[in-house]
């Protein structure tokens, strides 16, 4: 063998070697992409825009929308394959108005009307249908359910004079409720996995509440003498008189209906983006799938 046919063979041989181990090198990294990608106890963002629509003594009919915006920014956990845990910060606005139903019912006469600026923190588990971390047969789409509890401020206010005024503060009927209150949200969605980073869901949410004063209605007409020289209050309590209607209390004038609490129905777009575990000791020594 002449001298550049031993150059050749060696120059080749010094290129195969590196391929090999250049390709060594790309497995090893992706390995570890791979585990800290789909290691169980991974934290995840998420943040999500969409609609909320008021069920309550205003609305006659539960098909009607009336729908407002919402914003919400949260943490998930992935605990297994299919079981999460989110936690959410919710921005949302309800409104609700008696003139807004048909005319020929009858709690158009009331003329009550509100709007509400809340925020709602919750805790929910999330479980999702198919195995989203499967390396062979990974789905596109993924449907889950979601159930939890969570609390929500409640601050109805009412338009006066070009004015929006604070109604709880007023204790239109008699009653002290509370600014707080708890929720329990339940609810159903679709995820599409864009990527192993990037999620997009749709999802569909009800709020099961523990106060019939989403909307500053619930019983009866206070007796205008019990609010004293608080003309606003009694202005606001009874709002027949702007329609041409003669407020009359008798004490038990209907004003709300008692029997069914208030809720509320929050829809929308979600984003959730999974960083990946940081690789140092502790994520070292978590188990791997």
């Amino acid at each position: 063998m002449s001298f550049s046919r031993i150059i050749a063979v060696c120059i080749t041989f010094l290129l195969l070697s590196s391929a090999v181990a250049e390709a060594q090198t790309f497995r090893k990294f992706r390995n570890r992409y791979n585990q800290r990608m789909y290691r169980h106890g991974q934290v995840s963002f998420t943040a999500g825009a969409g609609l909320s629509t008021y069920f309550g003594d205003l609305k006659a009919n539960e098909t009607d929308l009336w729908a407002k915006p919402s914003i919400q920014l949260g943490l998930m956990y992935r605990y297994n394959n299919h079981l999460h845990f989110r936690s959410e910060l919710t921005w949302y606005r309800i409104s609700g108005a008696d003139s807004l139903n048909d005319f020929e019912n009858t709690i158009v006469d009331r003329n009550l009307s509100f709007r509400s600026d809340n925020f709602e923190w919750n805790v929910v588990a999330l479980w999702q249908f198919y195995n989203k971390y499967s390396r062979y047969n990974r789905p596109t789409l993924n449907p889950y359910a979601f159930a939890g509890t969570g609390i929500t401020t409640n601050n109805p206010k009412t338009r006066y004079e070009g004015e929006w005024v604070a109604l709880q503060p007023l204790e239109t009927e008699g009653v002290n409720y509370g600014r707080i209150t708890l929720v329990i949200p339940a609810g159903l969605g679709l995820t599409y996995h864009a990527s192993p980073k990037w999620d997009i869901s749709a999802e569909f949410g009800y709020r099961i509440t523990f106060t019939d004063y989403l909307d500053d209605a619930s019983t009866n007409y206070r007796d205008p003498e019990s609010f004293g020289e608080d003309e606003l209050a009694r202005e606001l309590a009874d709002r027949r008189d702007e329609l041409g209607y003669t407020p009359r209390y008798t004490g038990s004038n209907y004003r709300g209906n008692p029997s069914n609490n208030d809720w509320y129905l929050i829809t929308g777009l979600k984003v959730n983006y999974s960083p990946g575990a940081i690789n140092n000791r502790r994520y070292r020594r978590s188990k791997y799938r």
